[in-house]
């Protein structure tokens, strides 16, 4: 039996480590059960999808994100952050960067060190422009971009060069890493008009 990860086709062989094992290697730091960064793979204008209805909150896609981005687990540094509502029952939204074409974040950089790449459709950092002033922080509707204080750099999505590695390690499939016309917008505005008793 061959158990076929969510996004991008990684498989893992028989005999080696299930799902269960790799989360736990996952969790001690272990570079090994992350996608290998392929550097030759195509640019896809693809978007990472998000239903919360399917997000219990295991933060698996922080631990991901920030091993494979920082070689280590530190969810602050991840590039995916699961905010969580706790009124009368739990409710989990991961925030990440929406790469929008008319990024507020590209807008108010006063370097033009933020991009948008058309060929693979997201928002880009460059470093080598960027000073660390925070504005694209500040600018960000979605709170999707973060600050490294160590390192005095900001950070936010790169979507891992084509292998969300969040994707991956979302059990519940709560992300998704898919062509915009593939998501089901009319479900989601049937969600969003739900209204909850608080």
């Amino acid at each position: 039996m061959t158990i076929k990860m969510t996004s991008c086709e990684h498989d893992i062989p028989p005999g080696r480590a299930t799902f269960e094992e790799m989360v736990e290697r996952l969790k001690n730091g272990d570079t090994s059960v992350l996608i290998p960064n392929d550097v030759n793979i195509m640019p896809t204008p693809k978007v990472l999808a998000v239903d919360p209805q399917k997000c219990n909150g295991c933060k698996l896609c922080e631990i991901a994100c920030s091993l494979f981005h920082e070689g280590e687990v530190d969810p602050a540094r991840s590039r995916i952050h699961i905010l969580e509502w706790n009124i009368t029952e739990a409710i989990f939204l991961p925030v990440l960067c929406q790469h929008c074409v008319d990024a507020p974040c590209k807008a108010a950089c006063p370097k033009d060190a933020i991009s948008w790449q058309d060929d693979w459709g997201r928002v880009v950092i460059d470093y080598g422009r960027c000073v660390s002033c925070q504005m694209c922080v500040a600018a960000c509707p979605f709170g999707a971009i973060g600050f490294d204080k160590a390192h005095e750099v900001v950070f936010k999505c790169d979507l891992c060069n084509g292998q969300p590695q969040c994707v991956n390690f979302c059990e519940p499939r709560a992300l998704k890493f898919t062509y915009a016309d593939r998501i089901p917008y009319s479900r989601i505005r049937q969600a969003a008009c739900i209204r909850r008793k608080y």
